[in-house]
């Protein structure tokens, strides 16, 4: 008979005594309690662990995007049949239409939708014409009840001519849910089916047979899009003044000074929404005047705190506008100032990275900052400093994100995470955008109330600014730099006072283009982020100032910089997604002025153009090239400098790897990036580091070097 004892020592370690009577022997065994490092199931570290919840959580988020993109497919197939026999059912009808006939709407479908059937798919030779639709915007409050709509001109829905929204929405391309139109339920009162053996339910009224059969045929009523919706060279501005807004004299007369007497679309659209407190989303293409829009709120909230404030020695920040760039912020700081010419006492700061972070906090101590402009990661380390700053942001009365889509994408959503964090609950906040995917409308919930209100001056129309000439041309990577250089010169011949941006798609691919061109004796100037900020602020301003000038840049001012009077965009190689291509187009075309764009591919990314299929792009022919001309780029390649070529073909390799449609074979990949290595003057393909190679997925494959 054996008898177990267990106990613990005060040196932290448990000792097993087995004391076996009967027997002359004690066996005693030890075991260690700590000192090694502390391991998660599996066998994982913390951060191992970690990296694998992370991927699960992703994977799990990537599932329900299929999800959710596969219904919302299958909804664009079908059509939603209203049961008109019953006369009670009118009420629930309309609500229905009114739902469906805004943007978004498809994230306001549920069970009480009613049946689905597929349209027909012939279109009748001569169908009804439509009514062209007005300059109008429309005005969503989120939830489940019909959507109010907001007109410029305040007539009746009758004599605005707008009963044809839900028309044009259903033939809106492949992004829109086809239904029927509110036109077509107030065709006829006494419409009746009629249900017969086999057969089910059909229609009897020819009217809405005819309607629908007409908007089934979506590709041939798009073609005429455009000419309903908003004719080309139509102005943005509105009939409203600025002074009709209940807004501070000041701020109105500082308006007046700088030749700012009536509001555009969307700040007659945003501003009343603004100033009554909610919070708003707002969609409108560039050049509209999105800055002004949220920037009048933003003072009117600090004109209504400065009294409670008036006390205390450093006064709260009441207003925060934050923007993914640098430039964006400084050029929105400036614009505030202009606004604030007449306000006392009333300051506006940015923080803006490559800076002296002392600097900052000397500036903000000594100079009043009641609104701060600023980019994520540079605010956050002034949370995190411990300074006191932190303490200034719990008075906060706004949030405005501009450019909203980019700052809640995958490489901004965790910083805008920790900022809201860090901030009152009891705020307004603003967004603001020219493009708002439906990825970003789910994310926008992390910074907005539910009941906000969604204000598009889109509409039904394109995104892109509709008096800009687009086109692309698809040429081989060894005719890129050539085909630039021939449309540089075309251009600068057409257009006395040109003034020209070129989007590449890396920062080193920037300074070779730039270093080329230079040498071609092209007037030209370059942003990137490579560069210190004090340069880009000077470029910056210089480009924005002058004429005859030609600024090569990378995506640090693709979005909301506005340069004035651009006639046109180039874009070489492939936009890392359709916002992105419609935010570079939008530095020309501003203000309802004309511009010029063309996209320039390689064959391996025509695949691009199905993204932007809906837009109004011209696909070029290949322009014949004189031998002279080529000789001349191909010498002043040879003259770039081989570090900056080496460099431009590792951040070449790295952007189209982390594009998931051509960085996915990456036998294809290697052999694109020696393609674009010869292109670019280097005979052998500059080797990367291991690391490197590894953490790319890049090791071991042909075409490759590491070292």
């Amino acid at each position: 008979m054996a008898s177990t004892f267990l106990f613990r020592t005060r040196s932290g370690s448990d000792h097993l005594l087995s004391l076996v009577l009967q027997l002359p022997q004690i066996l005693i065994l030890t075991r260690s309690m700590g000192g090694g490092p502390r391991t998660f199931p599996g066998g994982l570290t913390k951060w191992q662990y970690k990296r694998v919840q992370e991927k699960i959580a992703r994977g799990k988020a990537n599932r329900l995007l299929r999800t959710e993109k596969q219904v919302y497919l299958s909804r664009l197939r079908s059509g939603t049949r209203p049961d008109l026999s019953q006369p009670e059912s009118k009420d629930h009808i309309k609500a229905l239409a009114d739902r469906f006939t805004k943007p978004g709407a498809e994230d306001l479908w549920n069970q009480d939708d009613g049946p689905v059937r597929d349209p027909p798919k012939k279109l009748l030779e001569n169908p009804p014409r439509i009514p062209q639709l007005s300059a109008g915007s429309f005005v969503q409050k989120r939830g489940y009840s019909a959507a109010r709509k907001w007109r410029g001109n305040p007539s009746s829905e009758e004599e605005s001519g707008m009963e044809s929204e839900s028309e044009l929405d259903s033939v809106r391309g492949l992004r829109r849910i086809p239904m029927f139109s509110s036109a077509a339920l107030r065709v006829s009162e006494s419409v009746k089916r009629e249900k017969t053996p086999g057969e089910g339910r059909r229609w009897r009224s020819k009217e809405i047979q005819q309607i629908y059969d007409e908007f089934s045929n979506r590709k041939e009523v798009a073609r005429m899009e455009e000419r309903w919706v908003k004719p080309k060279g139509e102005s943005v501005i509105s009939k409203k003044r600025f002074d009709e807004f209940g807004i501070s004299p000041l701020t109105v007369k500082a308006l007046s000074d700088s030749g700012y007497v009536y509001a555009t679309v969307v700040q007659e659209a945003s501003l009343s929404i603004g100033l009554e407190g909610q919070d708003v989303l707002v969609k409108a293409r560039a050049g509209t005047g999105k800055t002004i829009a949220f920037l009048i709120p933003a003072i009117e909230a600090v004109l209504k705190a400065k009294e409670r404030s008036a006390n205390l020695r450093v006064p709260p920040i009441t207003a925060l506008v934050l923007c993914p760039t640098r430039e964006l912020a400084i050029q929105l700081t400036a614009e505030a100032k202009v606004l604030l010419r007449y306000h006392e006492g009333i300051g506006v700061q940015s923080l803006v990275g490559g800076t002296r972070f002392k600097l900052d906090l000397k500036q903000l101590e000594s100079n009043p900052c009641q609104i701060l402009v600023a980019t994520p990661g540079r605010l956050l380390d002034h949370i995190d400093n411990k300074t006191g700053f932190s303490v200034r942001l719990m008075g906060l009365k706004m949030l405005v994100l501009d450019e909203a889509d980019h700052l809640l994408d995958l490489g901004f959503k965790k910083d805008i995470e920790k900022v809201v964090d860090c901030l009152p609950r009891q705020r307004q906040s603003m967004l603001f955008s020219a493009t708002i995917p439906k990825e970003v409308r789910r994310v926008s919930q992390l910074v907005l109330r539910r009941d906000h209100v969604l204000v598009d001056t889109v509409g039904l129309g394109v995104e892109t600014p509709t008096q800009v000439l687009q086109s692309c041309l698809v040429v081989p990577h060894e005719m890129h730099f050539h085909m630039l250089y021939r449309f540089l010169l075309e251009h600068i011949l057409e257009e006395p006072d040109y003034k020209v941006v070129v989007f590449c798609t890396t920062a080193m691919v920037t300074e070779f283009t730039f270093v080329m061109l230079r040498d071609l004796k092209l007037n030209v100037r370059e942003i990137h982020s490579r560069k210190p900020q004090l340069y880009r602020t000077r470029i910056s301003d210089e480009f924005r100032e002058s004429n005859r000038l030609i600024l090569i840049t990378s995506d640090v001012t693709a979005r909301g910089v506005n340069y004035p009077d651009v006639t046109l965009v180039i874009q070489v190689g492939i936009p890392s997604d359709r916002e992105q291509y419609i935010h570079r187009l939008g530095r020309t075309g501003r203000v309802s002025k004309s511009g010029k764009g063309i996209l320039l591919l390689a064959p391996f990314e025509e695949y691009f153009l199905n993204d932007i299929q809906d837009l109004p792009l011209e696909k070029l022919q290949v322009p014949r090239l004189d031998s002279d001309m080529k000789h001349k780029v191909e010498e002043s390649i040879k003259k770039v400098d081989n570090t900056i070529k080496e460099s431009a073909y590792h951040a070449w390799l790295g952007y189209y790897n982390s594009i998931g449609d051509i960085g996915r074979d990456k036998t294809v990949l290697a052999a694109l990036a020696n393609r674009f290595c010869h292109s670019i003057g280097l005979d052998n393909p500059p080797p990367l580091f291991r690391k490197t190679a590894l953490k790319m997925g890049l090791k071991g494959i042909p075409g490759i070097r590491s070292k």
